[in-house]
């Protein structure tokens, strides 16, 4: 009997344990079960570390962006296509965080839980982007030297269209070393102080604050003193209303509105449009845009206002803040992924209807939306932008001692279309960022 009773507790004990293992296993498998199958190694997707078993992504027009044949990963023929698109399409070694390859490569690959990459049909998800390659290879060729961003998005649909990167490389022939920041994605990724393209948040805060705004008459005496301490314009304005001076980007005009309302103010507006927050497109978390000034002296905030002193903006972010502009005041949902289709011809990108966050009031919407365009008809050059009746607002951001980071954003009242163009140190925004959108928006579908 006691014989039984020692076979009883050492089978109990082996149950234990093997039931323990397995469990551990499963809960393994379950929470790392996709990391193991991207693993280099898994020959199953990979061919000498680079990814091969994946199914076909092309731009909005139906153009090849990446496809497998015999076991073997290609990207489209036109080198400038592979350089304009690879921040959106990817490597195959997964350096490109925000490319398709690595962000998307469970539906690319048809990855499930359960089979792993097994499917009947031995190959993966085809994937359409809303990009749009030639729209795309145009704002690269803008960019030119400069390192930058260009993006271009429906500001009702959120579709992006282009979606541009520079400094860049041609993943045919990828670098063996890089400190360039060709991997970056500077319209997800970046982070840029934004000089005076901020005036669109300090004036969404003026207009929903000061009830008398509009009445007001503001000097600029080539700058202004707050307490005791100077705050410079570029020109002396003299005697200047709120609507003239976005149009004029006066400093003094804009140093005085972000005292006056305050840090708590600010703060919440600046909030309240996206910043100190993370957005995501499609999954990818965004690089923050950050605005803080709890701990600032009145002639730090006056700077805030116009965009210098510790203000950060992520190109994506302010981007979705000028389509909530242009869309009475609803910020779309971002998206580069149209379609994801299986083998069998089933699309698996689920879209809902909505799924817009309202970031001010369609009244002060409209309001911003009639200042962009009152900057475009009186200063920038209605000329410059044929038949899109843009709305926009340059920045020219000093970082220090180097050359200043170029900005243009805003959106066309007669397309769907909101846009934002960095240059970094490129210098004055309406020379080199504005040329670059006039360029490029000339070329919209």
């Amino acid at each position: 009997m006691k014989q039984i009773g020692l076979r009883s507790v050492v089978l109990l004990v082996l149950v234990t344990f093997f039931a323990a293992c397995a469990g551990f296993f499963i809960f393994e498998y379950a929470v790392f079960g996709d990391d193991w199958a991207k693993f280099p190694s898994n020959r199953h997707l990979y061919n000498n570390g680079k990814l091969f078993k994946a199914g076909t992504i092309t731009d909005r027009n139906g153009t090849v962006l990446a496809q497998t044949i015999d076991s073997v990963r290609y990207f489209n023929s036109d080198r400038q296509i592979r350089m304009a698109t690879i921040h959106a399409v990817g490597d195959l070694e997964g350096k490109v965080s925000t490319g398709a390859h690595s962000a998307f490569w469970r539906k690319l690959t048809g990855y499930e839980l359960l089979n792993g990459t097994y499917n009947v049909s031995g190959r993966g998800n085809d994937m359409q982007l809303t990009l749009d390659a030639n729209l795309c290879v145009a704002a690269m060729k803008e960019l030119g030297s400069y390192s930058g961003a260009v993006g271009i998005m429906n500001y009702k649909t959120g579709e992006i269209i282009c979606m541009v990167s520079t400094k860049t490389f041609d993943p045919n022939n990828p670098p063996e070393d890089s400190t360039d920041g060709i991997y970056v994605n500077r319209l997800l990724s970046g982070r840029y102080a934004p000089g005076s393209i901020f005036k669109l948040v300090t004036a969404t805060a003026a207009i929903d604050y000061i009830p008398d705004i509009f009445e007001r008459t503001f000097t600029c005496e080539r700058g202004v003193e707050i307490e005791g301490e100077w705050v410079s314009c570029l020109y002396r304005h003299g005697k200047i209303n709120f609507k003239d001076a976005l149009t004029q980007s006066c400093n003094s005009v804009f140093a005085q509105l972000a005292v006056e309302l305050g840090r708590d103010k600010m703060t919440k507006t600046a909030e309240k449009l996206g910043f100190n927050s993370t957005i995501t497109v499609d999954g990818i978390k965004c690089a923050r845009s950050s605005y803080e000034v709890s701990g600032a002296r009145n002639i730090d905030l006056a700077w805030s206002g116009m965009g210098q002193y510790n203000d950060i903006v992520n190109p994506m972010q302010y981007l979705r803040f000028v389509a909530a502009i242009a869309n009475g005041g609803v910020a779309p949902k971002p998206t580069f992924v149209k379609s994801v289709t299986t083998p069998y011809g089933l699309n698996i990108n689920f879209k809902f209807p909505g799924g817009g966050e309202r970031l001010m009031s369609k009244s002060t919407a409209n309001t911003l939306s009639d200042m962009m365009r009152n900057n475009v008809l009186h200063n920038y050059g209605e000329s410059n932008f044929r038949g899109l009746e843009l709305c926009a607002k340059t920045g020219t951001a000093e970082i220090g001692e180097q050359r200043p980071h170029s900005w243009f954003v805003g959106f066309s009242r007669t397309k769907p279309y909101a846009f934002v163009v960095v240059a970094e140190n490129a210098g004055s925004g309406i020379t080199v960022a504005g040329r670059i959108a006039s360029r490029v928006l000339s070329q919209l579908p």
